[in-house]
């Protein structure tokens, strides 16, 4: 037989677990453990998140939460408080090739100081930024062909903007002031500017986030244990692994053991594992995420159904048979 695999991979997943005050299940739809961020709002669900609000740009403008994302139509989207500088923004969001839809840093958009990616006229991305005048940098248009990660450093003397982990501008521009995160579509009807998620630097220095306890329904040869993670420089991910039986009376958890790498050797025979991911940055700006760990292990024995999570909390979790492909 194929050996079998356990996952933690969506917000769900994660969320079954548990985080110390330092680390963060990020609310967004595919689900990432974070160092926890200073602000953060995710629009996956059915309410806004405490400290967000949505006021109408135009009149007959509105934010829906549908799909996992707050659409703006003809709406601006504000988060408090006020901030002074160094900040990064990130966000996940979908700009319609239309114009005047906006998202990034200011008071509310219309006042000065302003930093956003912008459509401007609706034919392409810009960085741009507004203190004593306009500075604009025309980016690509590629960015409207679906959700993309942005994101602003806001430094005392200069800004950067970033799509997907690539710098695409650099402005030096000193931006004194405060500014909140905020997003807006200043246009009522056809496509919305749609957001998954924004959070707003700095991050705490040190985090643990814990698993659930992982089931495989009888003793099973757990064999390894792999990982996708973004480790910027400057930030670290460790991660732990501990075997065990608890529905067994007298048995207890083995040590915590430190893996060195993804994809590891768990080289332990239990009914039931746990991991365990210790997350630190010496820079407030970045942070570790962690966005799927995978659990390989193989069982001939009788048992329950595999991916029963075992002890009080617990939950199913994601099971496939054999390796899926094109993971690293």
């Amino acid at each position: 037989m194929p050996p079998a695999e356990l996952i933690d991979g969506s917000a769900g997943d994660f969320s079954a677990g548990c985080t110390d005050a330092g680390a963060s299940v990020a609310p967004a739809l595919s689900g990432e453990v974070i160092l926890t961020p200073k602000v953060t709002g995710g629009f996956t669900g059915d309410v806004l998140p405490d400290g967000w609000t949505v006021t109408p740009w135009v009149d007959g403008g509105a934010g829906r939460l549908e799909d996992g994302m707050l659409s703006l139509d003809g709406a601006i989207l504000r988060s408090e408080p006020l901030m002074l500088s160094p900040r990064s923004l990130e966000f996940s969001a979908v700009f319609a090739a239309r114009p005047d839809q906006h998202a990034g840093l200011g008071t509310n958009f219309v006042d000065v100081p302003w930093v956003m990616f912008s459509t401007k006229w609706g034919r392409r991305l810009y960085g741009r930024t507004h203190l004593l005048g306009v500075d604009d940098k025309k980016l690509s248009a590629d960015w409207f062909d679906g959700p993309h990660r942005f994101r602003i450093d806001w430094n005392i003397l200069d800004i950067v903007f970033s799509v997907d982990g690539n710098r695409v501008a650099h402005l030096m521009v000193p931006m004194p002031g405060y500014m909140r995160a905020l997003a807006a579509n200043q246009r009522l009807g056809q496509q919305p500017l749609r957001i998954e998620w924004m959070r707003l630097s700095p991050y705490a220095p040190a985090g643990r986030f814990t698993s659930r306890v992982f089931d495989a329904g009888t003793v099973a040869d757990w064999q390894s244990a792999a990982w996708e993670a973004d480790v910027p420089e400057g930030t670290s991910l460790t991660m732990q692994v501990r075997t065990g039986d608890t529905a067994r009376p007298g048995r207890s958890w083995s040590p915590w053991r430190r893996l060195r790498r993804s994809g590891d050797p768990v080289a332990a025979s239990s009914r039931h594992l746990q991991y365990r991911a210790e997350l630190a940055t010496s820079d407030p700006a970045w942070t570790p995420a962690l966005r799927e760990v995978r659990l390989s292990y193989s069982t001939t024995g009788p048992g329950t159904r595999p991916g029963d999570a075992a002890g009080a909390g617990g939950s199913s979790s994601s099971f496939v048979s054999g390796r899926r492909l094109g993971f690293q």
